[in-house]
C-alpha cells in the first residue's frame, strides 16, 4: 500500500514549505490538498475523533498527501503543542467561523509570535456580509450566491449539488498563499489572507456580473450561440456538446457532416444580427443532421476535421476514458480505508519542479507523536520557519506594495479562462501587456471581466512584423501567458522551446481544454465541452434527458485562476534558483476537481449522486423550498433536528414514527420533504429567516444575479464594481475577491480599449515613432478603436 507522506525527499515547487492545516470539511483541507500537491509539508491538525468529513469517500483526495495530527485545542496541552505546530510553520489555513479560531486560542492575533507566518482564513461570508457570523454551509452559500438556478423551461430553481464555493475558495486561496510566498521572499514578512467563500463565488460569476449603463453592446455571437454550441440528440439517443463560435469551426463541423454547399451561407451569418426564423431554420437543419450518426461517430468525425464536439459522458465514463487516464486527470491512490481509489490529478503541471506523486490521506492521528516531536526537536535547535532563500541580489528586506512588483506578464489570450489568469497576475501588481489579435471579433462583456487591470497592444501575430515585436517586448518580459491548443504556437514559432532559447529564465503558462498530455491534448475546446465529456453535463440534466450546463463557466474561470497559481509557484521557484519554466492546465482538468465528492472509484463503490431536473437539495433536511412570496434553502444538520422541531409549525414531525431516527436511511425523506414544503409555502421567507436565526438551523433566500447588483453589502466588499470604462462608459464587474493585509490585491485600471496603450508599449519597448508608423503601415500591429 502506498505510503503516507513523510517530510523527507520532497519535491515541487513548495519542497520546505511548511504547512499547519486547521481544516474540516472541504475548503481548508482542499487548500491543503493543492499546495501538499507541490511540495508543501502539510500537517492537517484534528480534533478529537477527527474532521467530520471523515465519513465521506472525497476525505480521501482532499487530504492525500497530508500527516495527521489528533489534538483537543480547549486543553492547555492540545493548545500549547498547536502553539508550537504554529511557530513551526510557514502557513497557517482554517475554515472556522469567524471568531471559532480566537476561542480555541489560534486567531490571528494570538499567534504574531511568528512574523514571517501567512495565516489563510476560509470563512463562509465576509466581513461585510450580513450573514458574517452564520455557519458556511455549502448549499446556504449557493443560495446567495445564484448557483441554484432553474435552467431554459423551469419555473422553479435547480440544485447544484457541485461544492463550488468551497473548490473556488480553496483555489483563490492557493494563489493568495502563493503570492504571499513570494511576497515573503522579497519583504521577509508574513500576512494575513481572507477568502470567504460566499465572496469566491463571484469569481465563479465572472462575465455574468458585467452590466452596461450607457450603451448596449451588439451581439455578434447569436447565431452560434444559439446553434452551433449546443447539445444534440444522436441516432442512438445519446447526446453531443457542438462547438462552433467562429466561421471555421462551422465550416469543419459541415464537411464532417457532408454538407458543404452549405458552408458558404452559414459563415455568412457569423458577426450578424439574425433573426430568430433563421436561427429556428438552423436549429432544425443541424438537429436533423446530428440524428444521422451516432453520438461517437459525430465525436469522431468532427474531430477528424479539426473541429470540436464531444460525447455528453457520465462520470463513470470519463473515469476510464483512455484520454482521462493518459491525461493524468485520473490518478490512482491506494488508500487505507478504500484500497485502489481513483481520485482527481493534479489541475496544474509544473514542467520544471513537478509535485510529488499523490499519496494516500492519513489515518486518524497517524503521525502525532513522530510529527510533534520533530516540531518540538526543530523548535529547541532555534529553527525559524524558513523564510526561502531568494535569488542573489535580492536581500529579504524589500518593500513591496504588491506581490509581483517588478513582475512583466505578456498575455497571448482568448476567450475567459487564459484572459483570468492574466487579470489575476494583474490583480497582484504584475504589468500585465495583452496582446490583442486584431482580426477577432469583440465580446463586450468578457473583455470588460477579464481584461481590466492590464494595457493593450493590438499585434497581428501571423506576420513576420509582428512577431518581431512580440520576440522585442519579451525581453523585457517575466511570464508568458497562452491558453492555445497544443501546439499552434509552435507553428507561429512561439512555442515554449523557441521563447526560452531567447529567455531562459521565462515562465511560459499554456492553458487549454484537454491539457498537454494524452491523445486528446491538441484537440480544441470550450467551457461547453469540459463540462460535457467529463459528467457535469449529464449529472445536471440526468441520463434519461437532454445534459445541461453550469449557470456560470466555472471550469474558464477556476482554470484561470490555477493557471495564476502555476505562475505564482513557478515565480517562487525562480526566486530560488533563476530557472524558468512551463507551466500548463486545462479546462478539462479542473473539470474534474470541480466534482471531487463525485470524481472517484474504487471496489465497492455505491455511487449515489443528486442528478437531473427533479433534484431540489441533498435530502429532506438541506432543500430547496417555496415561501410563499419566493425560495428559500433549509440546511438541518442531524444534530439541529430538535432546534427544527422546538418551533410550533414543525412541532407534529417529531412524534411521527415514520419519519424515525433523521439519521436513519430508513427515513421517509420523501414523505418529510412534502411535510416541510406545505409547511415552508405558509408564510414568507423573511418569517422563516427569523424563525430560524438563533437556532442551528440555516434558512437563507435563494437569490438570482439581478440581485446582486443592488445589493449594498456586496458593492461595499467591492465583489461588484462599476467605474468608467473607454469606449463603454459607466459599467459594473467583477472586483477582487481575496483580502491580503501585507500585498493586497487590487482592481487594476479599467479594462481598455483594444491598442489603446499601443504607442506607449513600443516606445517603452525602444522603437522610434518612425518605426512604429512602419509597423503599422506593414499591419504588424494595429490600432484601432471599438
Amino acid at each position: 500500500m502506498t505510503t503516507t507522506a513523510t517530510n523527507t525527499e520532497s519535491q515541487g515547487a513548495l519542497r520546505g514549505v511548511r504547512i499547519v492545516e486547521f481544516g474540516q470539511y472541504i475548503p481548508g483541507p482542499l487548500l491543503g490538498m493543492l499546495l501538499a500537491g507541490q511540495g508543501a509539508d502539510v500537517i492537517k491538525v484534528e480534533r478529537p475523533g477527527g474532521d467530520p468529513a471523515r465519513s465521506e469517500p472525497a476525505f480521501a483526495t482532499w487530504n492525500r498527501g497530508k500527516r495527521s495530527v489528533e489534538l483537543d485545542l480547549k486543553t492547555a496541552d492540545g493548545l500549547k503543542q498547536a502553539h508550537d505546530l504554529i511557530n513551526w510553520a510557514d502557513v497557517l489555513i482554517e475554515n472556522f467561523r469567524p471568531g471559532v479560531a480566537d476561542r480555541l486560542g489560534i486567531g490571528y492575533d494570538a499567534v504574531k509570535d511568528n512574523p514571517g507566518l501567512i495565516y489563510c482564513s476560509l470563512p463562509g461570508f465576509g466581513e461585510d456580509s450580513p450573514n458574517r457570523h452564520e455557519r458556511g454551509w455549502e448549499p446556504i452559500v449557493g443560495a446567495v450566491t445564484g448557483a441554484h438556478q432553474g435552467v431554459a423551461g423551469m419555473d422553479e430553481p435547480l440544485f447544484l449539488p457541485l461544492p463550488s464555493a468551497s473548490t473556488f475558495a480553496a483555489i483563490i486561496g492557493s494563489v493568495s498563499v502563493a503570492m504571499a510566498l513570494n511576497a515573503r521572499q522579497r519583504t521577509g514578512k508574513g500576512q494575513r489572507i481572507e477568502v470567504p467563500l460566499h465572496s469566491a463565488m463571484f469569481a465563479a460569476m465572472g462575465r455574468h456580473l458585467s452590466n452596461f449603463h450607457d450603451i448596449n453592446p451588439p451581439d455578434l455571437f447569436t447565431l452560434p450561440r444559439n446553434v452551433m454550441s449546443h447539445q444534440y440528440q444522436c441516432a442512438d439517443g445519446r447526446y453531443v456538446q457542438n462547438h462552433g463560435m467562429y466561421q471555421r469551426f462551422a465550416s469543419q463541423f459541415l464537411q464532417a457532416a457532408g454538407r458543404p454547399e452549405w458552408i458558404e451561407d452559414l459563415e455568412d451569418l457569423y458577426g450578424a444580427e439574425v433573426s430568430r426564423e433563421t436561427i429556428e431554420m438552423w436549429r432544425e437543419r443541424v438537429e436533423n443532421l446530428f440524428r444521422e450518426k451516432t453520438a461517437k461517430e459525430w465525436e469522431d468525425a468532427i474531430a477528424e476535421t479539426g473541429g470540436a464536439c464531444t460525447i455528453c459522458k457520465t462520470v463513470d465514463e470519463w473515469l476510464v476514458h483512455e484520454h482521462a487516464i493518459a491525461g493524468g486527470m485520473v490518478v490512482e491512490v491506494d488508500d487505507a480505508k478504500y484500497g485502489r481509489m481513483k481520485q482527481p490529478g493534479a489541475p496544474v503541471r509544473l514542467r520544471g519542479t513537478p509535485g510529488p506523486v499523490p499519496v494516500r490521506a492519513p489515518k486518524l492521528g497517524e503521525h502525532t507523536e513522530t510529527a510533534l516531536a520533530e516540531v518540538t526537536l526543530s523548535l529547541s535547535k532555534a529553527e525559524a520557519p524558513p523564510v526561502i532563500p531568494a535569488k542573489a541580489g535580492t536581500t529579504g528586506g524589500e518593500n513591496v506594495l504588491s506581490a509581483l512588483e517588478g513582475v512583466r506578464v505578456l498575455d497571448l489570450c482568448i476567450v475567459l479562462a487564459g484572459p483570468t489568469c492574466g487579470r489575476t497576475l494583474s490583480e497582484f501588481g504584475a504589468d500585465v501587456i495583452k496582446i490583442d489579435d486584431p482580426s477577432r471579433p469583440y465580446d463586450y462583456a468578457g473583455n470588460l471581466d477579464v481584461n481590466r487591470g492590464k494595457r493593450s497592444i493590438q499585434i497581428d501575430l501571423k506576420k513576420e512584423e509582428g512577431r518581431q515585436v512580440f520576440w522585442k517586448l519579451l525581453e523585457t518580459a517575466d511570464v508568458v501567458v497562452t491558453n492555445n491548443r497544443k501546439g499552434s504556437l509552435d507553428r507561429l514559432g512561439l512555442g515554449y522551446d523557441e521563447v526560452r532559447k531567447r529567455r531562459p529564465d521565462v515562465i511560459y503558462a499554456s492553458l487549454n481544454a484537454f491539457g498537454h498530455d494524452g491523445p486528446w491534448a491538441e484537440r480544441p475546446g470550450w467551457e461547453q465541452l469540459a463540462q460535457a465529456t467529463t459528467g457535469i453535463q449529464v449529472r445536471r440534466g440526468g441520463r434519461d434527458a437532454a445534459p445541461q450546463l453550469l449557470p456560470y463557466p466555472m471550469n474558464d474561470y477556476a482554470t484561470g485562476l490555477l493557471g495564476a497559481y502555476s505562475v505564482a509557484l513557478a515565480l517562487h521557484e525562480r526566486q530560488r534558483t533563476g530557472r524558468g519554466q512551463s507551466v500548463d492546465g486545462g479546462l478539462a482538468l479542473t473539470a474534474c476537481l470541480l466534482q471531487s465528492p463525485y470524481f472517484l472509484d474504487y471496489e465497492g463503490c455505491q455511487r449515489s449522486e443528486p442528478e437531473g431536473l427533479g433534484v431540489r437539495g441533498f435530502s429532506a433536511l438541506s432543500r430547496l423550498y417555496r415561501a410563499a412570496d419566493g425560495w428559500i434553502y433549509l440546511h438541518c444538520p442531524d444534530d439541529a433536528w430538535n432546534d427544527l422541531v422546538s418551533l410550533s409549525e414543525f412541532g407534529h414531525l417529531s412524534s411521527e414514527a415514520r419519519y424515525g431516527d433523521v439519521q436513519s436511511p430508513e427515513r421517509n425523506d420523501e414523505s418529510l420533504a412534502s411535510e416541510i414544503a406545505a409547511i415552508v409555502s405558509a408564510e414568507p421567507r423573511q418569517r422563516w429567516i427569523e424563525c430560524f436565526a438563533r437556532t442551528r438551523v440555516s434558512v437563507i433566500e435563494n437569490i438570482a444575479i439581478p440581485d446582486f447588483h443592488t445589493d449594498p453589502h456586496v458593492r461595499k466588499a467591492g465583489l461588484i464594481v462599476g467605474r468608467e470604462h473607454p469606449g463603454m462608459g459607466m459599467a459594473d464587474h467583477l472586483g477582487v475577491v481575496p483580502r491580503l493585509s501585507g500585498t493586497p490585491a487590487r482592481v487594476g485600471r479599467p479594462t481598455p480599449v483594444l491598442g489603446a496603450e499601443t504607442d506607449e508599449i513600443l516606445l517603452e519597448a525602444g522603437y522610434s515613432a518612425v518605426e512604429i508608423a512602419s509597423l503599422k503601415a506593414a499591419r504588424g500591429v494595429v490600432q484601432t478603436s471599438v
